[in-house]
């Protein structure tokens, strides 16, 4: 009876969550979670790795991090484009995640 439930849940979960928006979700959540005021930090930017180049979006994360913690201040002075891609970031999940609701409003009603 169990298994049964959980099946139907995960099921229920999957037809009615994008993946896609629930991956820029959790991403987002964790960046806007995380200590802005920490040195380290991870990049993929090779070049960082092998010439010392910081990539353009060094910042981003600490800019998000203090954005939501309010401080506008500081998270302009960690990268100017950290208020403009959480909007867009927002308004990436919000679309997503209303178009996968509307299909499957529309796909139950058949």
């Amino acid at each position: 009876m169990t298994a049964q439930w959980s099946i139907k849940l995960i099921r229920r979960f999957r037809e009615l969550v994008d993946f896609e928006a629930l991956i820029w979700a959790v991403g987002l959540t964790i960046v806007a979670v995380g200590d802005p005021n920490s040195e380290r930090h991870f990049t993929l930017f090779w070049p960082q790795w092998v010439f010392g180049i910081q990539s353009p979006g060094f910042g981003l994360g600490h800019a998000i991090g203090y954005l939501f913690r309010g401080d506008l201040q500081s998270s302009l002075g960690s990268h100017i484009l950290g208020a403009p891609v959480v909007i867009v970031l927002l308004w990436r999940i919000i679309t997503l995640q209303y178009r996968k609701i509307t299909a499957s409003n529309s796909y139950r009603q058949e």
